[in-house]
């Protein structure tokens, strides 16, 4: 079957309802519209929460040995310290999820950061090991809800023409990783013990962890500041029409072609001749005034043709009386709480909301993302746990040994320079990714391809470990880091695009959650197969890559050219 009549049909049974003309209208007038100033701001703000993703992420790495150090947690004990941030990630990838298919996009959009940097902010404050992971637990769940939702949210306002863009977001994941790599080089080594650290008082010189939580914390709550102070987004247009608010689709229409500066890419035409209506809906009015025939100027736009006295209403106006998304109502607020609360426990009807993700036509497709999402972040997480370790342990006896003097940092300095040039060589690839997806390769060719390189990458790092070559080593990491993050930036693309906005962020929340279960799993295997040789989870990744790049070939439905 066709791709796009394939996904029509899939549509159809994933939305309980057929693809009517409300959803083609939707896409052709967002496309009319354009990417303008309004686009690229929630391109920064939505890209912001991506950042937060990994910015703490690659904190709990830099972080770990001194954690360890510092509360005397034995090498078997401190793998909590990942897992409760996993754990936290995965609660909070689902419920994040199932609650912006609920309740809106917003909810999940205003509060996941502010979960983010008030558990940071008390992690730095621990006063012993339990207390820290039950915080890098409360950390994660608020973390966890960025990636699903924040994709979808950008991916359902811009026009389809535009969606490459997308992997885009990827570029602040990958910045998420460099601000803490810069951050953990200036901090961590001045203010933690040094290498030869017998007879360290922990309590007075080992307290670089904690000022990196802080900071960091206080670094998340500036986006809070940017995300609900200084730019007030509106709920997701393809959200509203789900909940039958065509009004209100309407209202954040027009609201964005104003904050675009009043133009659109088409023109209105006339409206269908005839009586309205009293009662005619206003969406099924105001999608006639959109057309992508003809080209005009913006005042045409800025009022259509002949109005009846019942539809006296402009391009660029809208009635008071009609509630703007996302303010809450003024009366029935108890009661809409009320039902809130009752919606977000009710656990069948969750269970419920995962039915059309089962479908014959989405069937597949739903459980070889799933698979691609586990398998990707078990094999990519066995490297990146491998990583530090090796690091701090592969400087080679005798004359560099002997370099470190007493109260030396300088084998903290090169870990942590080495996990900054790691983190910067995936910002190419992540603009590399948005060229890639529009190609003849697409997304499914461009996502397989370059996680095969990603494997190769590591088979060529854990050759040239075993040299003890610095330069070798730096530069194998390097193009696993620009491979990898290629690879993540397709997937994180390809994944909203090929469901439907009414499981959307249910679909998207379930395969962050599996890939952050498969992230608890990881550095458990690792740990084992490190006893036997350090190469080993290397090539068990490099195993688990090509199987998901064999995967992404069996995904049927290829999404470059498909309006969602």
């Amino acid at each position: 079957m066709p791709a796009g009549e394939y996904y029509g049909t899939a549509l159809e049974r994933a939305s309980d309802d057929p693809v009517d003309d409300s959803e083609v209208e939707l896409n052709r007038m967002i496309s009319n519209i354009g990417f303008g100033k309004f686009h690229r701001r929630i391109l920064g703000l939505c890209g912001l929460g991506w950042l937060a993703d990994n910015m703490f992420m690659q904190c709990i790495a830099c972080i770990l040995p001194r954690v360890q150090q510092h509360f005397s947690v034995s090498n078997g004990q401190i793998g909590l310290m990942s897992s409760s941030m996993f754990l936290g990630l995965t609660g909070g990838a689902l419920m994040w999820g199932l609650l912006s298919d609920r309740f809106g996009r917003l909810v999940a959009y205003h509060w996941t950061l502010v979960v983010s940097a008030v558990f940071a902010m008390l992690a730095s404050f621990a006063p012993s090991f339990g207390v820290f992971c039950a915080c890098l637990f409360g950390l994660g769940t608020g973390v966890g809800g960025n990636m699903p939702v924040d994709g979808a949210i950008f991916l359902e306002f811009i026009p389809r023409e535009k969606r490459h863009l997308l992997t885009l977001l990827s570029v602040f994941f990958s910045f998420g990783s460099v601000l803490t790599s810069v951050l953990a080089l200036a901090i961590l080594p001045p203010f933690s013990c040094p290498d030869d650290s017998q007879g360290c008082d922990v309590g007075k010189l080992n307290n670089g962890w904690r000022y990196l939580m802080a900071t960091l914390s206080l670094v998340t709550m500036a986006m809070v500041v940017l995300r609900n102070g200084w730019f007030s987004l509106y709920e997701s247009p393809k959200f509203l029409l789900q909940q039958n608010r065509r009004s209100d689709v309407i209202i954040v229409l027009k609201k964005i072609v104003m904050f675009n500066g009043g133009t659109t890419k088409a023109v209105a035409t006339s409206p269908r001749s005839g009586d309205h209506s009293d009662g005619q809906d206003v969406a099924d009015f105001e999608s006639s005034l959109i057309s992508p025939q003809i080209n005009q100027s913006s005042d045409d736009i800025a009022r259509p043709p002949s109005l009846s006295s019942s539809d006296d209403m402009s391009w660029l106006e809208w009635p008071e009386d009609i509630e703007e998304p996302g303010r809450p109502a003024s009366r029935p607020q108890a009661k809409s709480i009320q039902s809130r609360i009752r919606g977000a426990l009710d656990f069948r009807s969750h269970m419920r909301s995962l039915e059309p993700l089962f479908t014959p036509e989405l069937r597949r497709t739903t459980v070889l993302i799933w698979l691609i999402w586990s398998l990707v972040a078990m094999g990519f997480t066995m490297f990146n746990v491998f990583l530090p370790k090796f690091l701090e342990s592969r400087s080679a006896p005798g004359a560099q040994q002997q370099q470190l003097a007493a109260g030396s940092h300088s084998k903290q300095t090169a870990v942590y320079r080495d996990a900054l040039i790691y983190a910067v060589s995936g910002i190419p690839g992540s603009i590399l990714g948005a060229w890639m997806v529009d190609t003849r390769l697409g997304r499914i060719y461009s996502m397989a391809i370059s996680t095969f390189f990603a494997g190769l990458a590591l088979i060529t790092f854990a050759m040239t470990a075993k040299t003890h070559v610095a330069w070798l080593t730096t530069m194998s990491s390097s193009v696993f880091g620009l491979t990898s993050s290629l690879m993540y930036a397709i997937i994180y693309a390809y994944t909203p695009e090929v469901f439907h906005p009414s499981v959307r962020g249910t679909a998207c929340g379930i395969a962050s959650a599996m890939g952050r279960v498969a992230g608890i799993i990881a550095p458990l295997v690792a740990g084992m197969l490190l006893e036997v040789s350090t190469t080993l989870p290397m090539y068990l990744s490099v195993a688990l890559l090509w199987m998901s790049a064999a995967s992404m070939v069996a995904l049927p439905i290829e999404t470059r050219d498909i309006a969602t």
